[in-house]
């Protein structure tokens, strides 16, 4: 039970402080680096976790970060799980992960949340922004800054699963079945 209320409160905090502190885009060396501290305890948690829980957080706090701050009900819940699956499937299939893995996991997670929400942006019939040109300015530089806090974020997260009362109870991989 212990280890849901610090789920519940992870997914809180970071939902709150994404949609505030985090919130703009700050500038560095004239690139706006986004920073989503939901989407780094996402990947976190896929890294620890060998199970669908991760997948289940992400859709959560997602679904908290759309009511919260967004004007479109599921635009980060569905962007934030198919970050989660997609990073679930690379990461269970590695054996050992070093933290050039983890680095990789942190910018491919980030460049595929957003680009489900790039097309969730389209679907909606916005046609005036040139992917191109916001995948090199912004997308890449904040998905590198988004690798590199992966491997702070996945200390931090390793260190909460030290103790007992975080470890699941049974631990099932469930790519096993697929």
């Amino acid at each position: 039970a212990m280890r849901y209320v610090v789920f519940i409160l992870m997914g809180v905090i970071g939902t709150i402080l994404s949609g505030t502190v985090f919130s703009a885009s700050f500038d560095l060396a004239g690139l706006g680096i986004q920073i989503d501290l939901v989407l780094l305890l996402v990947l976190a948690l896929v890294l620890v976790e060998k199970n669908l829980t991760p997948i289940i957080f992400a859709a959560a706090a997602g679904l908290l970060m759309d009511m919260m701050f967004s004007t479109t009900l599921g635009m980060y819940a569905l962007s934030y799980t198919v970050a989660a699956a997609a990073a679930s499937i690379v990461a269970h299939r590695m054996e050992k992960f070093n933290s050039l893995h983890i680095f990789l996991i942190g910018v491919g997670g980030y460049v595929v949340k957003e680009l489900v929400m790039a097309l969730i942006v389209f679907a909606q019939g916005a046609r005036q922004f040139d992917l191109s040109a916001i995948f090199l300015r912004d997308m890449l530089p904040s998905a590198a800054f988004c690798g590199g806090l992966l491997l702070l974020a996945y200390l931090l997260v390793s260190l909460l699963y030290r103790k007992a009362w975080m470890r699941p109870r049974v631990s099932s991989h469930f790519m096993d079945e697929l």
